[in-house]
């Protein structure tokens, strides 16, 4: 899992990120290029994340990027509020947990 969360963090601005940028991240950098692109085939195929391929560099070649979908990037942010919510402890009722 620790992993995902990696690449969710960084993927957390919406923007597109290609694979080489990725692959330096602290956490991501140890994962040869083939693991890091299964992981990536995996998000997308499951829609967590949505992959292209770009023109990038000089000379040109075909870059594989990646971006969060939308709905996932709002789940997270929703996330974060309830955490940042329940640690100052004013959850609504609601949101609590409790059934």
């Amino acid at each position: 899992m620790e992993l995902i969360e990696k690449v969710f963090a960084a993927l957390n601005d919406g923007a597109w990120h290609d694979i080489n940028e990725l692959s330096t991240i602290k956490g991501l950098r140890d994962l040869s290029m083939g693991k890091l692109m299964t992981m990536l085939d995996f998000l997308a195929e499951y829609d967590f994340i949505e992959l292209s391929e770009a023109w990038k560099g000089e000379p040109l070649r075909t870059v594989v990027e990646a971006k969060l979908q939308p709905i996932v990037q709002e789940f997270l942010r929703e996330i974060r509020r309830v955490e940042r919510l329940e640690k100052g402890g004013k959850v609504n009722a609601g949101s609590s947990g409790q059934t």
